[in-house]
């Protein structure tokens, strides 16, 4: 167990900074290799830090107005170094929607 030292009151005094509160950065260190990325191209990346990098890029494009962007990765590319892309979403399929009911398969 540690042991914990008693505060000496003396060793107190009061000052007048107020609050500093929670430092928050506000934008995401990369936001400005982020603002330049295209659909459909790679952000190139040293390997295994694809999969962290592509969770931040989403949460970035999140906060830019993005209902849900789709980001994927790689960790490792045949160049050695790892990929992020934001994608264009598959449009859905009105043929998804028009399959038979199971009332109209038994009949």
């Amino acid at each position: 167990m540690k042991h914990i030292n008693a505060i000496n009151p003396n060793d107190l005094s009061i000052a007048d900074d107020p609050f500093p509160g929670r430092q928050s950065r506000g934008t995401s260190k990369y936001a400005e290799k982020f603002s330049s990325a295209k659909q459909g191209k790679r952000i190139k990346c040293p390997e295994g830090t694809a999969a962290r990098l592509a969770a931040q890029f989403k949460k970035w494009l999140q906060t830019q107005g993005h209902k849900s962007p789709e980001v994927r990765s790689i960790n490792c590319c045949k160049d050695g170094f790892g990929g992020v892309w934001w994608i264009e979403k598959e449009p859905a399929s009105v043929w998804n929607g028009l399959g038979k009911s199971k009332k109209e398969v038994k009949a």
